[in-house]
């Protein structure tokens, strides 16, 4: 009788206790698969130029992508193409200039970009200023000190083409002058625009929104004659070897939809169309 109750009891203690293996053995199942669909890394290199604005997209696609950390590298496009080429990890591209997306694409390392804003060079100045710069020609007098992005740089060739253009109007020696004052040459148009406002320099050339950004209380716009300026087209693409490749994707479509071109737009951006 005692050995058909321990039997008994030791069938009572096994059923009692087989829900909560099998529970045990779904939940750690089910944490395995949630681990995986967390823990994602998106890696956005990304011109300097849209690092507000790109820092509250980051912001709200972590909100909308649970468990996914959004890594921003921003600097000159020059140096985000030199990354790539080289082999660095990233899963999309944003330009502020074609050339260098242009190469990206023909050296196969971003897929079809498309374009998702626009922007427009002006020059600055402390809000002192000192040089007296009143216009773009005033760039060409004697004893200003200038600063500009490095030679590749967006920004700096968007300089150049505004220069040139302007030699028409202001003599053939105009661009030559201006370039000859520049006294240092920085890695991108923000590090270039710090400079200006700590006023370590008289001028240099930084998109609209840059002089809308966290310096503006400590600078002065300079517009540049519309006739002679240019418009600055910036280009995003998924990186075609990219680990994350939806992730690439959703990055890109929230960049292209109503809700990202008013974020760009909020911070100066020109809209993509």
């Amino acid at each position: 009788m005692g050995s058909l109750r321990a039997k008994l009891l030791s069938c009572v203690i096994v059923a009692a206790l087989l829900p909560g293996l099998f529970a045990c053995g779904g939940g750690e199942e089910g944490q395995q698969q949630e681990e995986a669909s967390e823990g994602s890394t998106l890696t956005v290199l990304a011109a300097s130029s849209l690092t507000d604005a790109f820092g509250e997209l980051e912001a709200t696609f972590e909100q909308q992508n649970p468990g996914t950390d959004v890594r921003m590298s921003f600097g000159g496009s020059t140096e985000l193409l030199t990354q790539l080429e080289q082999g660095a990890p990233a899963d999309v591209f944003a330009s502020a200039d074609e050339a260098k997306m242009n190469t990206a694409v023909n050296e196969d390392l971003a897929s079809e970009p498309q374009t998702f804003a626009r922007n427009r060079p002006v020059v600055i100045v402390p809000i002192d200023n000192p040089a007296g710069i009143r216009g773009l020609q005033d760039l060409a007098n004697p004893g200003t000190t200038l600063v500009l992005a490095q030679d590749g740089v967006p920004i700096a060739e968007y300089a150049k083409e505004i220069l040139a253009n302007a030699s028409a109007q202001y003599g053939e020696n105009f661009e030559q002058e201006v370039l000859d004052n520049i006294v240092s040459r920085e890695a991108n148009v923000r590090a270039a625009a710090n400079r200006v406002a700590l006023g370590e320099a008289d001028a240099t050339f930084v998109y609209v929104t840059d002089a809308a950004s966290g310096i503006r209380d400590r600078v002065e716009v300079i517009e540049i004659p519309q006739n002679l300026n240019v418009i600055a087209t910036y280009p995003i693409a998924t990186i075609k070897a990219s680990q994350n490749a939806d992730l690439a994707q959703q990055w890109v479509d929230l960049v292209l939809s109503d809700e990202g071109q008013w974020v760009l737009e909020s911070y100066g951006f020109e809209g993509a169309s």
